[in-house]
Order: structure tokens, then C-alpha cells, then sequence
């Protein structure tokens, strides 16, 4: 009985990673076949120089997997071997961030040709990722730096295994602030954070009467769907001596805290106020290293050296 045992969880074994080797296969056989077709393109174009930018979803936001892709198409392009060159993107987000251009995959006729002249490549590859069910659409375009017209446009999916569906959720646009001086007043987010399609904005974190009070807004970018917020050991603060706190009472929009767990359902593209309250905490505390929110079903959202206001 027991070799039975151990057989069958030998086959269960052997059957997952087979799995997991399929969809490894089938994401590197899409990428391929998609550089393979833009490749020929560039090529017939005459193109002798191409960058590939930041990929983004629908709005404009980039993803790690958004960075990801482009990074793949990036290295599959350079190994095409079809007589241009690709350029670095390392090199690529120097010059974007140095001119301060654009740094998405959206990318307008100026900009487009600004980049192409500063950084002398005649062709730009620029793509969106969306989430379709099971699969990621993995839309491509190649465009003109000189014209800013399209020169190709392709499209193609890739399945949303569970590294695939983490790195969509994790955002690359973070505003990371002065921790000694809070701007919040002037009314801008001290951070922005992007995750699982919703955005928080952190708006301001008070110290009053051994109370942190944290205000937020939250945007759902999707459809109509709900989120939460829990408490106690779930949301959490640690200062920069490592002390932890426990969350206290909570609120988004018109919904207050219940037994630890604060439901609502956002509307698309309307900005929800939020807050959440840390009790207990010494006058002396010296800042906020991490704010970190569950957002239930696995779902944590965190801010980095929160400037606190007294």
C-alpha cells in the first residue's frame, strides 16, 4: 500500500511539472513567433537601429510584466539576426529619464520622433498587455520614429499561469517621498501604488493622541468589483525599529469596521476615500518604515518610508 503511495504522489509529481514545463514552452513559443514576424518586418523596413519600450495595460500603467515582455522581445530581437541592432534598455531608460520623454509603450508622434532622434534608433516597438479570462493578449507595434506611423502590428496570448498573474499585479509606479518632509497638504498622493487593478493613493499619515491615522484614495481601473480591508494581525506598521502594529478602525467610503474586515464595492474610475487607525503608538516612534494593508484573498498592498505628520 504504502509503495502504492508512493508511486501515485511520484506520477502526481512528474504530471505537475510536466505542466509547468508545457506552459514555460507555450509562453517562449508565442514570444518567438512574435519576434520572429516583427523581425522580418523591421528588417524589410530597413530599420538599422530599434528600442523596445515599456509594455502597459490599456491605461497607460506599467506592470512588472509589462517590463518583463519587453525585456523578452528585447533579447528575442537581438538574436534574431537580421542586420539591426537592438539597443540596451538599460541604456534605453537613462536617455528616457534624462530628456524626460515618455516611459510607456504609449508613445505620441512627438515623442516618438524626440526619442528616435536622441537616441538615433528608427524604429520603436511599443505593446499593451490584457488580462482576457485565462490569458494575457499580448498586443505588438512597431513604429516609424521618423513618421510615427505604424509600420507593423501584431497580436498574440499567452496563458496567465500564477507567476504571469503576479507580475501583472505588481505596479513599477511608485512615488516614493522625503521622509522627513509630508506633502500631502498641497493635496498630491505622498505614494502611488498600483495592484490588482486598483490604485491607492496615500494621502497623508498623522500621529494624534498614540493614534497613526492613515488616509487614502482608492480608483478601481476595471469593472464594478469589491475590496476589502482587514485589521488586527492582517494590516500592519512597522516603524524603523522594527516595532509592529496592529490595525485598529478602518473605513472606505461610507463603510466602517466589522469584526476586522471592511467590505465595498468600487465603482469603475471614482475615487473612493479610505482610512485606516494604528493605536498604541509611543510619541517617541521615529517613522514608518512599512504600511502594509490586506486586502483579503492573499492580497496585501504596502507603502515604503510613509512620512508621518504630528
Amino acid at each position: 500500500m504504502t509503495y502504492n503511495i508512493r508511486k501515485f504522489m511520484q506520477v502526481v509529481i512528474l504530471a505537475m511539472g510536466l505542466v509547468t514545463v508545457c506552459n514555460l514552452s507555450a509562453y517562449e513559443a508565442e514570444i518567438n513567433k512574435l519576434s520572429a514576424t516583427m523581425a522580418e518586418k523591421i528588417a524589410a523596413a530597413k530599420k538599422a537601429k530599434v528600442a523596445v519600450v515599456d509594455f502597459t495595460d490599456l491605461q497607460g500603467d506599467v506592470t512588472e510584466l509589462g517590463r518583463f515582455i519587453a525585456e523578452e522581445f528585447s533579447v528575442a530581437l537581438a538574436g534574431a539576426g537580421k542586420g539591426f541592432k537592438v539597443v540596451d534598455r538599460t541604456h534605453l531608460k537613462s536617455i528616457i529619464k534624462e530628456h524626460k520623454l515618455s516611459a510607456t509603450g504609449i508613445i505620441d508622434p512627438k515623442t516618438a520622433r524626440k526619442l528616435g532622434k536622441i537616441a538615433g534608433v528608427e524604429a520603436l516597438v511599443t505593446g499593451t498587455l490584457t488580462p482576457f479570462g485565462d490569458t494575457v493578449r499580448i498586443t505588438v507595434k512597431i513604429l516609424d520614429t521618423e513618421t510615427a506611423e505604424i509600420i507593423d502590428a501584431n497580436k498574440g496570448n499567452i496563458a496567465k499561469t500564477e507567476a504571469i498573474d503576479d507580475l501583472l499585479g505588481t505596479s513599477v509606479i511608485s512615488v516614493p517621498p522625503s521622509a522627513r518632509s509630508p506633502k500631502g497638504k498641497s493635496g498630491k498622493p505622498l505614494q502611488t501604488v498600483e495592484a490588482r487593478g486598483f490604485i491607492f493613493q496615500l494621502m497623508s499619515s498623522k500621529l494624534s493622541n498614540q493614534t497613526i491615522k492613515i488616509s487614502f484614495l482608492i480608483i478601481n481601473k476595471g469593472k464594478d468589483k469589491t475590496i476589502s480591508l482587514h485589521g488586527d494581525k492582517y494590516s500592519r506598521l512597522f516603524d524603523y525599529d522594527g516595532n509592529e502594529y496592529g490595525a485598529g478602525k478602518a473605513q472606505i467610503g461610507s463603510s466602517s469596521w466589522s469584526n476586522n474586515y471592511v467590505p465595498y464595492t468600487l465603482i469603475s474610475g471614482i475615487p473612493i476615500k479610505a482610512s485606516i487607525s494604528f493605536g498604541r503608538i509611543p510619541p517617541e516612534i521615529n517613522g514608518i518604515a512599512v504600511l502594509e494593508m490586506d486586502c483579503g484573498n492573499s492580497f496585501q498592498v504596502q507603502f515604503r518610508n510613509v512620512p508621518l505628520s504630528r
